[in-house]
């Protein structure tokens, strides 16, 4: 009888495999094609993607090789909500679970490994720096009445670190110079020096909203005084992300003028790493955007609901250009190469433009 139970656990070991020691995810090659709903889509290039959306009721991450005309599930086996995502190229993306798991590809999907972390949302950023992938959290506490407190964290010898404790509300744990528990912070990034950064915050009161910077890698951030948004003193204003484009930082933000019932759209340029700040260009609106691109130094994009506003001078004139009806996220190669998400009533669409906006045609 020994001898009978050993021989089916070996068979059992053989067809189901043995304990894992390392937590590494083997994917399949082979993919399921099929028509998905997505929340968000990066793409690298003409031909290469990320998606994140939904199959059969659950959060998965998708990829394309054929300019977004088929897309195929990339991360199978991994339980729980996607709260958050990284993608740098073709083949190097992250993915955080709600159940503070970490997974990372090097290999464009076929391969992950998953890392238990000490946060479970938040933002990611990473840069390549000589090579070597160097890795920052903006851990996040939760929406408390529009604030939301933070904590910073580096990727150092492969463990995840607290190197900067935000401010939090009757506690005096706080790093010195501690990024505001007022706010939400909408952006984080880091020039390729690895410690110029910078955090967008946006807050709900009139010329509150503010940029924090650090220039030690991010142990130690502080509000920039940018003297030309006091023109904005009384004015809400929204903030969007930064771009580096061939040395120049540039940063649109949006003021509401509830007196004049508009919106003034404004790029703001910093040629010396963030240190001081001139505006370059702006133009007013009666609605909202929903979210400002900077493709390059001279092309933006301005997405409205139904609407895109496009330069291609650098502000100094603006076209409005016709987009799918539903269009929630607009992705850019160039200034030629365009593709817009779209919500409908039983999911999403996926568009692409070849001549910068003016016609469209369906993916999917």
């Amino acid at each position: 009888m020994k001898k009978k139970a050993l021989v089916i656990l070996i068979i059992l070991t053989l067809l189901f495999g043995g304990c894992q020691t390392k937590r590494e995810v083997k994917e399949s090659n082979t993919f399921h094609k099929l028509i998905p709903n997505f929340q968000y889509f990066q793409m690298i290039d003409r031909n290469n993607g990320w998606a994140i959306g939904e199959n059969m009721g659950e959060n998965k991450v998708f990829i394309t090789n054929d300019g977004g005309t088929t897309w195929v599930t990339a991360l199978t086996s991994a339980i729980g909500d996607i709260r958050e995502w990284f993608f740098m190229d073709s083949d190097h993306a992250w993915i955080l679970y709600s159940n503070e798991t970490l997974y990372k590809t090097e290999d464009r999907g076929k391969n992950w490994d998953a890392d238990e972390v000490p946060f479970g949302m938040g933002k990611l950023f990473f840069i390549n720096s000589g090579g070597e992938y160097q890795g920052w959290t903006l851990k996040e506490y939760g929406p408390a009445s529009g604030n939301v407190p933070v904590d910073v964290y580096k990727l150092i010898n492969n463990k995840w670190t607290l190197i900067h404790e935000g401010e939090l509300p009757n506690s005096t744990s706080a790093s010195p110079n501690p990024l505001p528990y007022e706010g939400e912070k909408k952006s984080f990034v880091f020039l390729p020096d690895v410690k110029t950064g910078f955090i967008t915050v946006e807050r709900c009161e009139p010329g509150k909203s503010s940029l924090y910077m650090t220039t030690d890698g991010r142990y130690t951030w502080n509000k920039k005084i940018i003297p030309l948004l006091s023109r904005f003193d009384e004015e809400y204003i929204s903030v969007y992300s930064l771009k580096l484009v061939d040395g120049e930082i540039i940063w649109p933000i949006s003021a509401f003028d509830d007196v004049r019932g508009d919106f003034e759209e404004v790029f703001l340029v910093s040629k010396d790493n963030g240190n001081t700040w001139k505006e370059k260009a702006s133009f007013v609106s009666k609605n909202s955007p929903r979210e400002v691109y900077v493709v390059d130094e001279e092309n933006w994009y301005v997405l409205f609901e139904d609407e895109l506003f496009k330069t291609n001078n650098g502000g100094n004139t603006w076209e409005k250009l016709n987009i799918p009806q539903g269009t929630f996220q607009i992705q850019f190669i160039d200034n030629k190469t365009v593709w817009a998400l779209a919500s409908t009533s039983g999911g999403t669409n996926l568009f692409y433009s070849e001549n910068g906006g003016y016609t469209w045609d369906k993916k999917f």
